[in-house]
């Protein structure tokens, strides 16, 4: 059985690995020179390997853990222990660790008693609501209906939604913020645990390939695809609007794929930031009344020595950003990093490299999962993988890896004996 797998993202390598392993003569294509789809590397002005953002997963995201262990990467990532996610206040430099649990929501500092008490009660609710139900409406208005404050929710409720998600809540459908509470967030004990890559995500996309080849499948760079013809079965690993492109007009017009027409997406842009000295302890901190979101310490997080930091700041839903210039957003973020690391103050930047990403994610807004469309299509032998096909999770790696291995199992499902 001959198949094709466009797309050398995470779901292509899953859906390429899971074929190629269950005796399918698979091909992988990917228009590109290098595998990873939103999760490459490369080389930096100093030569380093640089990551084009930071991407992390969760103890929860089982698929893709799994995913790392099969292609040989798993000593190429590691876990907390236990979940723990350092804050940092922006306007008083005050910082703290934050526990996702129902009772820490007792200890968060940015909120008033009233407002801790208040967040308690709605996180009780959200643990036993009904996702599904929420679709259309955003998390913005789920959660002021339920008496939560502006304060509260710029300074606590946005910060892991933002993150997550990639956008606002007032952009994103409460069913899909309530599911990743839910899962993820108070979840289990161990649910929450966040995970890293210790190396450049472009090494473990490069397993991946290794894992496929090792398999029997065959993996092709610099080759775009026009059409879907020439094969037994086809899986497109692409985003939405990449999808269409490969259709024939007729196609396109199907009732089917026309539903995933204008899925929307959001930005995240990166700054990749090198000092010539330590400058901080923590290995990441969530920042809330700050412009950094996100601080990430890719020299800690890599367990490498030396006298230098490299630091990547993630800006999820960086709409406003996009219309900067590099220098301009440089000299934001490099600012901010000296006024609330007073190590960094005195260091010397020795680069900074700034990675924009205009559809880094779709956004789950609300009325999009009518857009997801399910991996089996209306096209003989043509089945979806992709993270904004049909699912509850996010446009995250998790969602990838198990679109790909949902897609691949389908395919051979279908196979004559």
């Amino acid at each position: 059985m001959r198949v094709l797998v466009v797309g050398a993202g995470l779901s292509g390598l899953a859906a390429a690995l899971e074929l190629a392993r269950g005796g399918a003569k698979v091909t992988l294509a990917e228009r590109r020179a290098f595998p990873g789809g939103r999760t490459y590397s490369f080389e930096g002005p100093d030569g380093e390997e640089i990551d084009n953002g930071q991407h992390v997963f969760l103890h929860c995201c089982t698929a893709y853990r799994t995913f790392v262990e099969e292609i040989g990467a798993g000593h190429l990532v590691r876990l907390q222990p236990r979940t723990k996610v350092p804050m940092v206040d922006g306007r008083t430099g005050r910082s703290w660790t934050m526990r996702p649990t129902l009772l820490s929501l007792l200890c968060y500092r940015p909120l008033s008693w009233r407002e801790r008490t208040g967040a308690l009660r709605c996180a009780k609710e959200m643990m036993a609501a009904d996702c599904a139900a929420f679709d259309d409406v955003t998390m913005g208005q789920w959660l002021r209906e339920r008496g939560q404050s502006d304060n509260a929710i710029r300074t606590f409720w946005e910060v892991p939604v933002l993150g997550v998600l990639n956008e606002r809540v007032d952009r994103v459908s409460a069913s899909a913020a309530l599911f990743f509470f839910q899962t993820g967030f108070f979840g289990s004990s161990d649910a929450s645990r966040i995970g890293f890559a210790t190396v450049g995500l472009g090494r473990i996309a490069r397993k991946a390939v290794e894992a496929i080849k090792a398999a029997g499948g065959e993996v092709k760079f610099g080759e775009r695809v026009e059409r879907l013809e020439g094969y037994d079965a086809y899986v497109p690993a692409v985003p939405a609007k990449a999808l269409l492109e490969l259709l024939a007009p007729e196609q396109r017009a199907m009732e089917f794929f026309a539903r995933a027409e204008g899925m929307p997406t959001s930005p995240i842009v990166n700054v990749h930031v090198k000092f010539d000295r330590p400058v901080w302890g923590r290995p990441f901190a969530a920042f809330v009344g700050s412009p950094l979101q996100w601080v990430f310490n890719r020299t800690l997080i890599a367990g490498q020595g030396g006298g230098g930091t490299r630091l990547t700041v993630s800006l999820s839903g960086a709409r406003e950003r996009m219309e900067e210039t590099s220098a301009e957003i440089e000299r934001r973020i490099v600012e901010e990093l000296r006024r609330l690391l007073p190590d960094a103050r005195d260091a010397r930047l020795m680069r900074a490299v700034v990675v924009r990403e205009p559809e880094a994610t779709f956004v789950c807004a609300p009325g999009t999962r009518v857009k997801r469309l399910p991996c089996e299509t209306p096209l003989p032998g043509v089945f979806l993988a992709g993270e904004w096909t049909e699912s509850e999770w996010p446009s995250t790696m998790e969602a990838a890896v198990r679109s790909g291995v949902r897609a691949a199992k389908a395919v051979l499902a279908r196979r004559t004996p």
